[in-house]
């Protein structure tokens, strides 16, 4: 784990997301990701701020989390490990579907820290009914439970499914933007 934070504190929006430094030589623990624009190089994990700072980051080593039996496990402790400095401040993590998920939610809840991020649909502990349903262009549908998680999707071009433990379900309209 490395921390950057020396120079600044967060505000109150953080972000936690993965990236690839391109490296094609020889390592134990180089990954292969054929996805990303680089796809071999050294996976790292990072937690930001909007403006791009990086506070603080963790090198995946494939041994760095033994213990976890498996994807989901490992998405929530990674955010746990990178946030745990600025836990219970009333901050906000913003993560992808990778990481995002009710068990991730409830934690963070417990730690005073709100969660928002979009969603796959095949996560476990989702409501089936707002997953399954169709919309059509504009709709919304979530559903809201008893600790103030909100799982929602909403119909663009295609669907868009995310969980929130900061905002409602109302949708508020700003305008055509470029």
């Amino acid at each position: 784990m490395v921390k950057c934070s020396n120079e600044s504190v967060p505000g109150e929006i953080i972000a936690v997301d993965e990236t690839m430094v391109p490296f094609r030589r020889r390592l134990l623990f180089r990954q292969y990701i054929p996805s990303k624009r680089h796809r071999y190089g050294i996976k790292l994990f990072k937690l930001c701020d909007p403006k791009g700072y990086t506070y603080r980051m963790s090198i995946y080593t494939g041994q760095n989390f033994e213990n976890v039996s498996n994807v989901k496990e490992l998405a929530e402790k990674i955010v746990l490990n990178l946030a745990q400095d600025y836990l219970n401040n009333g901050r906000t993590v913003i993560t992808d579907n990778f990481y995002t998920s009710v068990p991730l939610a409830k934690s963070l809840l417990d730690s005073k820290t709100h969660l928002l991020g979009t969603l796959r649909k095949n996560r476990r502990d989702l409501p089936k009914e707002v997953m399954n349903d169709n919309l059509k262009k504009g709709e919304i549908i979530g559903k809201e439970s008893s600790v103030g998680i909100i799982v929602a999707k909403w119909r663009d071009k295609r669907d868009v499914s995310f969980l929130s433990t900061k905002h409602d379900l109302e949708i508020k309209a700003i305008g055509k933007r470029n």
